[in-house]
């Protein structure tokens, strides 16, 4: 005589109510026709221009739950070169907990991964390396036309074009959110 053994799977309110929050994610990302980035068109004239390349063409918006508030969705940043990739470079996502902390967020992903991803490809590297070796010329006193000598920028414009291309600080302090005038952001 053969027994079965079958297994129950006892799905906890926890885990249900997670599962319900990743498909109001799926769905909710689902509607967005492109992934939103930090970039706007003004950055070119505002912040450094290798920034500008990052925000741009690598570093991309998605929605998640915040790690200890299962029930918060918040924004995060990511690489959108290895999002997908089983082996990542360091500091490949980050989620700011303010849109104060943006830049500093940003400029920590910029040293940590930018530096070490191998899915970012080579011409995208080629245009950061040009905005360096540009600023580098004009700090020895051999401008270049079309270089760009700003540092990282104003950081109030982090700020500012967080919110120019749609996003905002939650009420409660636990992240940033796509303002969507649901009451869930300032």
């Amino acid at each position: 005589c053969m027994v079965n053994n079958i297994k129950r799977t006892v799905i906890t309110q926890t885990q249900l109510h997670s599962y319900l929050m990743y498909e109001t994610i799926r769905v909710s990302m689902s509607r967005h026709q492109t992934p939103l980035n930090l970039y706007h068109k003004t950055d070119d004239v505002v912040i450094d221009a290798a920034d500008s390349i990052i925000r741009r063409e690598v570093i991309q918006c998605f929605e998640t739950i915040h790690p200890s508030h299962p029930d918060v969705l918040t924004i995060g940043f990511r690489c959108a070169f290895c999002r997908n990739a089983a082996h990542r470079a360091p500091n490949s996502s980050f989620r700011p907990r303010s849109l104060k902390t943006i830049y500093r967020d940003f400029l920590r992903f910029k040293l940590n991964h930018f530096a070490q991803c191998v899915h970012i490809p080579e011409d995208i590297r080629g245009k950061v390396a040009l905005v360096h070796v540009r600023r580098e010329r004009a700090r020895q006193g051999r401008q270049v036309i079309g270089s760009s000598t700003r540092g990282g920028g104003n950081k109030a414009w982090w700020v500012t074009s967080a919110k120019k291309v749609g996003l905002e600080d939650r009420r409660d302090g636990l992240g940033i959110v796509i303002a969507r005038g649901d009451g869930m952001g300032d």
